[in-house]
């Protein structure tokens, strides 16, 4: 006969178990997170919500309804992890760890914030002349290792699906990674100003927030403005 400890250690690994388990959960109370396909076993969506609530105020999801998560054929076509569309963020379910989670989360929220906060967030054009400035040293610098780059154009602002498989098939992102140091927090956020200001974004909860206004000090100040008050989230 099992003693009172171990009943209810057999009580609490049951109830782990069980969230551990769950196909829905809600974020903030509110967000939907549903799991349309089975995940890896380490994968815990009770600790990633809990991080996630933890480092970030609920409001930032007042335009995130859904969180799916499963096999989207928009991400398989383009290699995404995930993608926002419409008040609903898919992520695909084969990602490894409970963090590559959180932060496509925290990523894609950025760009749900686009839709409702876009004037305040590019309106006054300081983010776009430090992202087209990065671009243009990062084609002086890929001009210099030999790269034939004169069929792009480096201060358009806005993303390029040809100048994205460039960075990827051409160039690499192991190599962009050592061409964009001291320039992007990641070599993704050189694809378009949309992705500087959702990595921006995610490097401000997740990163170096001490990193980030030495890269980015424009990015750092505006997403610190958009936070306002809430820094005493914090």
């Amino acid at each position: 006969m099992l003693d009172r400890k171990s009943v209810e250690r057999l009580i609490r690994e049951s109830v782990e178990r069980n969230k551990k388990g769950r196909k829905e959960h809600h974020l903030f109370n509110r967000t939907l997170v549903s799991v349309k396909e089975d995940v890896l076993p380490n994968i815990d969506f009770h600790e990633i919500i809990g991080h996630i609530e933890r480092v970030m105020p609920p409001h930032f999801f007042d335009e995130v309804d859904d969180i799916f998560v499963g096999s989207f054929a928009e991400n398989d076509d383009r290699s995404l992890e995930a993608h926002y569309d419409s008040g609903a963020i898919y992520i695909t379910s084969d990602l490894p760890t409970n963090r590559d989670y959180i932060e496509n989360i925290v990523h894609e929220t950025a760009h749900a914030l686009e839709g409702q906060m876009g004037l305040e967030i590019y309106g006054d054009k300081k983010i776009e002349r430090e992202f087209v400035g990065k671009r243009l040293r990062l084609s002086a610098r890929l001009k210099a290792e030999g790269f034939a780059i004169s069929g792009f154009d480096f201060e358009d602002p806005e993303y390029s699906s040809e100048l994205d498989l460039f960075f990827y098939k051409n160039i690499g992102y192991e190599k962009l990674n050592s061409l964009t140091m001291g320039l992007f927090n990641s070599p993704y956020a050189a694809t378009s100003l949309r992705e500087y200001f959702a990595n921006g974004f995610e490097e401000y909860f997740l990163g170096d927030r001490e990193y980030l206004p030495k890269v980015s000090p424009q990015l750092f100040i505006k997403v610190d403005k958009i936070i306002g008050e809430e820094n005493d989230y914090f």
